[in-house]
């Protein structure tokens, strides 16, 4: 089997997963309602306005930081949301595990790319 055939493989094991059924599962429920949808991108926007701001070395200020903290104490209590985050944690970290697995199963390749990088950015 060459390595096409097994990634091609892979992405099926993948999207027969547990992980994955129940990540669509939760999506779907986290879906049919607007009012849900709304507040997880509310919190996502609001996450991001901040990570960008901490990564441009701006101080984040004191009221986004409070309704951060409200919408996720929201969350907490939604088990609709709750479950749709619990289950695309899972998953993403099942993602994380297998690119891990790939990438140091490929350290020589890995290591040479960083090479490039650097030489390139000086």
């Amino acid at each position: 089997m060459n390595a096409y055939d097994q990634a091609h493989e892979l992405a099926r094991t993948l999207k027969a997963s547990e992980e994955y059924r129940v990540f669509l599962d939760a999506r779907k429920r986290l879906e049919t309602d607007p009012k849900n949808k709304e507040m997880l991108d509310d919190l996502r926007r609001l996450q991001w306005e901040m990570e960008m701001a901490q990564a441009m070395g701006k101080e984040v200020d004191e009221a986004k930081k409070t309704q951060a903290s409200q919408l996720i104490q929201l969350v907490n209590l939604n088990p609709t949301l709750k479950d749709y985050l619990g289950a695309e944690y899972r998953f993403a970290q099942l993602m994380a595990d297998i690119q891990k697995i790939l990438a140091d199963a490929l350290n020589e390749w890995f290591s040479a790319a960083g090479d490039i990088l650097e030489k390139t950015q000086k």
